[in-house]
């Protein structure tokens, strides 16, 4: 199942603040990030995904999409299953 930013942040219960907090950035930077998680880096993004406990690739990427982008067609390949 993949979590939005925002998401994963609200099951942990914690406020957009206390994240900004812990990741030692400014409140508003870290509200960016929950718009555009692109533009967070991969390790604060690790760090994120350790901070709300939610496994880092649920959050930041679709295991499903990315299998059916290889394809081309939205269709999971036999060979792209036993991967």
């Amino acid at each position: 199942m993949k979590l939005t930013v925002k998401q994963a942040r609200l099951f942990s219960g914690k406020t957009q603040r206390e994240i900004a907090e812990i990741l030692g950035v400014h409140v508003q930077t870290y509200m960016k990030w929950e718009r555009k998680p692109d533009e967070m880096s991969v390790g604060t993004a690790k760090q994120f995904s350790r901070i709300v406990e939610q496994d880092f690739e649920s959050i930041f990427f679709d295991i499903e999409s990315n299998l059916n982008r290889q394809n081309g067609e939205g269709k999971v390949s036999e060979l792209e299953i036993a991967r």
